[in-house]
């Protein structure tokens, strides 16, 4: 009789909630990166090293053609972390051949350099290697530790699940926007570094449309022009509303990318290889684009954007030339069309790629004149997105109030929506506001700008921030004259103001209770405890008794004994009036 043994199977490991995290974190990041085409380098991860004298840890390694990219994970707080770091950043980033060169002859790297060598020396020279780091923490970053790291691409959480979203959807096309989030030039990267002669632009037969035919004001100039798939996916970029882009004095507002949209519009491509009709509406860059006349002979504009070399004010015809550059179209319309055309890994990827190179696409650009500040052409653009999306369904009214602060940023809608976007990038209220789709648990914005923010900052008023800036200019903005970069002052005016009574509560409050307030936690964030605070910094200004931050931390040493979970939501004005007469 044959006695069978049992085998005791392994206790599989109980991971802790910390572990969890740090592999979702890594699961997300590897799966973004090989969306895009990265490939990751076999057993790096972990692998511990000394360089320099400093002893260090590779998290990661990805490559895509002759780009590296050294990765760098963290969940925890990562001020003390980063700084650490710092020491080895800065010797990879003078010497990065130096440092390739190190791991190649390091024998605890021999996979990396069988790889290494095989598919990327192999091709490139070591003087082509496009080289980057990045940081990628869960946590915020203030702004002020990043400015002590230079030279690090910081891959925020919540700009890994922007770029997640759009290579879930467009995959490998998802590269070009990639690639000018880690600057990196587009003719530095794969083919395009081995041509000898890259050609810088192409030329594209259209037509242009002068001002008195548009009705745009002076210096704005239509361009009507057909663009092959291809060569505007390589130059095409959105600015959407939950973008990495930074664009501290105007929101934007476009929405990301409709999975299902794009899946129709590829069926479609595919079974009837008809190219959409309608036209694709864009900005041009002036100092990307060259404008010839029906003979071939340059069109010259001046900084106002007007001809200098021609009275045209007909339509007439012409050749544009536009630089081979990744993210320099502008797409205000027709991001789905144009996206229909990724770089994809469905059933219709082979007769898609076809159609990429051979069909060409109507794009209507517009020419902005090249003295108007970068906020002036985003509001045009805003404007005219929402004349063409105001009657259409998919256009929320959250995203129609979004372009009115783009176009009315006098508003004190507008000002308090970037007060509050601003003290979100700073300590003590880094990260604690909800900004993205995908948030939970942190502090909601609509009523701290609705009954918080907007009596605070409004133009008017003895208990607004208005009355205490002492700008010599200020009553341009009460006047409502166009005047940006005095609104910008008043903006950075009211965050210091704000930031600094925040600062001096927080400084006396338990660093476990400065967080989200839930039933049953010593935690004291709400809505109702920042719109007390904000109520109190009204009284404050109306008695003549604000202060600076050191002059707040010593005015809240009493705060232990005031107990915020006494005031319900919407107690804004008691728990502001409380709290004066208990500090102040």
């Amino acid at each position: 009789m044959t006695v069978k043994m049992k085998v005791k199977k392994a206790k599989r490991k109980v991971l802790t909630p910390q572990e969890k995290e740090q592999n979702q974190q890594l699961k997300e990041i590897r799966s973004l990166l090989r969306n895009i085409g990265f490939i990751k380098f076999p057993k790096v991860d972990g692998k511990e090293f000394v360089y320099n004298g400093r002893t260090s840890e590779l998290d990661d390694m990805f490559y895509y053609e002759n780009v590296i990219l050294i990765m760098e994970y963290t969940i925890g707080d990562p001020s003390v972390h980063l700084l650490k770091k710092n020491y080895i950043y800065e010797k990879i980033n003078n010497n990065p051949i130096a440092f390739v060169d190190f791991l190649l002859n390091h024998d605890k790297f021999t996979s990396l350099a069988e790889v290494f060598k095989t598919n990327i020396l192999s091709k490139y020279t070591k003087s082509q290697l496009q080289v980057r780091i990045v940081y990628a923490s869960k946590q915020k970053i203030d702004e002020e530790h990043k400015n002590l790291v230079p030279n690090v691409f910081f891959f925020d959480y919540a700009v890994v699940k922007y770029f997640e979203a759009i290579a879930k959807v467009i995959k490998r096309s998802t590269r070009f926007e990639f690639f000018h989030f880690l600057n990196i030039n587009l003719e530095k990267v794969g083919d395009n570094i081995l041509r000898s002669s890259l050609t810088p632009a192409e030329r594209f037969v259209g037509h242009i449309l002068p001002e008195s035919h548009s009705s745009f004001k002076p210096g704005y100039k239509v361009v009507t022009f057909y663009m092959d798939a291809n060569s505007l996916l390589q130059r095409a970029y959105v600015l959407r509303n939950d973008s990495w882009r930074d664009y501290d004095s105007v929101e934007l507002y476009q929405r990301l990318l409709i999975p299902k949209k794009i899946r129709e519009m590829r069926k479609y491509l595919h079974e009837n290889n008809s190219v959409f009709v309608n036209n694709i509406i864009a900005t041009l860059p002036v100092k990307d684009v060259k404008l010839y006349n029906e003979s071939g002979t340059p069109l010259s504009l001046d900084a106002s954007g007007m001809f200098t070399n021609s009275s045209e004010t007909k339509v007439q015809p012409t050749k544009i030339e536009i630089n081979n550059q990744a993210n320099i179209i502008g797409i205000i319309d027709g991001q789905h069309r144009t996206y229909a055309y990724h770089e994809g890994d469905d059933t219709y990827e082979a007769s898609i790629a076809r159609l990429r190179k051979i069909q060409n696409l109507l794009v209507t650009g517009i020419l902005c004149p090249e003295q108007d500040s970068r906020e002036s052409k985003l509001r045009f653009e805003a404007k005219l997105f929402l004349e063409i999306n105001a009657n259409q369904s998919g256009a929320s009214s959250s995203l129609k109030q979004t372009i009115e602060n783009i176009l009315n940023p006098y508003s004190t809608t507008a000002i308090a929506k970037y007060v509050i976007n601003r003290l979100n990038e700073l300590s003590p209220m880094l990260d604690k506001f909800e900004r993205h789709w995908y948030e939970k648990d942190k502090i909601k914005t609509a009523s701290i700008i609705s009954f918080g923010l907007k009596p605070l900052i409004k133009l008017s008023g003895n208990d607004s921030l208005f009355s205490l800036w002492s700008h010599p200019n200020k009553i341009q903005l009460s006047e409502k004259k166009e005047n940006d970069a005095l609104l910008q002052e008043y903006k950075e005016f009211c965050v210091t103001q704000v930031r600094a009574i925040l600062c001096g509560l927080a400084a006396n409050v338990p660093k476990e209770d400065w967080s989200m307030s839930k039933r049953g936690s010593t935690a004291i964030l709400n809505v109702t405890t920042i719109n007390g605070v904000i109520n109190c910094l009204r009284l404050l200004i109306q008695e003549g008794k604000t202060l600076d931050v050191d002059g707040y931390i010593q005015q809240f040493k009493s705060i232990s004994s005031f107990n915020f979970k006494t005031y319900k939501s919407s107690q804004y004005n008691r728990l502001g009036k409380d709290l004066y007469e208990h500090c102040f």
